[in-house]
């Protein structure tokens, strides 16, 4: 489980920093690599920031998840549990308090 959420993490790492100008680096790399064409360079980057944007919302849902199912093993009091009491604190002081 903790390799994949370190994996997971990096790949959000990567997908955080990922800016336009870094695709468009990383693209230029690959031309003076032989390995693109300069006239595909608008799809490349918009490729490369369409993933970035889906991992980093990926990254997002998961931490969400992770918390969630972290809080909720903590057993901690809910803000439904407080207005229960509340109700029920309010009832007791009114029938306490309560003149005939």
């Amino acid at each position: 489980m903790f390799e994949t959420a370190n994996k997971v993490f990096l790949a959000g790492l990567g997908a955080l920093s990922m800016t336009r100008e870094r695709a468009e680096r990383i693209f230029d790399e690959y031309v003076r690599r032989g390995e693109a064409e300069r006239g595909q360079q608008a799809g490349f980057v918009k490729d490369m920031m369409d993933t970035a944007d889906k991992a980093r919302s990926d990254l997002e849902q998961i931490i969400a998840r992770q918390v969630r199912q972290v809080v909720t093993s903590m057993d901690l009091v809910t803000r439904e549990d407080l207005a229960r009491l509340e109700a029920k604190i309010d009832e007791l002081l009114a029938t306490r308090f309560h003149t005939p």
